[in-house]
């Protein structure tokens, strides 16, 4: 092929087709058990057994400060078992990402049983502009809760 000369080749396959179809089935069969995984455990556990659960968060651990993240697994619990109040009063994005994990997690069993890219589907919405503004807006808040921790202004459940 000289320069100038069209292609012969026709690029990239599009995703879950053919020569992937293979590994796309095992990240999304990986994907599907780990979501089925999380969704369960939150069903399974008891909202009196997390109700002041252990505290794991590395950032709590060394500012003393919740970090975005802390209280995200006791929401899980607290929406798996009926209590969205509670669900996001331990962590406003508690609900939202818990719907993302099953939209998810739904896309990737999906995929598996289809072959289909349904999870690179729902990968490529997620990771879009929507998705990098919820992020900010989720670091946002974190950072208005830790301060909100630390001053005291009591705008935000103390997370213990």
């Amino acid at each position: 092929m000289t320069i100038g000369e069209p292609s012969t080749t026709s690029g990239p396959e599009p995703s879950g087709v053919r020569a992937g179809r293979g590994g796309q089935r095992v990240t999304a069969g990986v994907v599907a058990v780990l979501g089925v995984g999380a969704l369960g455990v939150a069903a399974a556990v008891g909202p009196e057994t997390i109700a002041h659960g252990p505290d794991v968060c590395p950032f709590r651990r060394l500012t003393g400060l919740p970090c975005p993240g802390c209280g995200l697994t006791r929401s899980w619990v607290a929406m798996a078992h009926g209590d969205p109040a509670a669900a996001f009063g331990f962590n406003a994005f508690g609900p939202l990402v818990m719907v993302l994990a099953v939209v998810v997690t739904i896309a990737a069993v999906h995929a598996v049983v289809t072959g289909k890219g349904t999870l690179h589907r729902v990968q490529t919405a997620v990771i879009g502009r929507v998705g990098l503004a919820t992020l900010v807006i989720w670091l946002g808040y974190g950072i208005v809760r830790a301060v909100d921790a630390g001053i005291g202004w009591g705008l935000f459940p103390g997370v213990t």
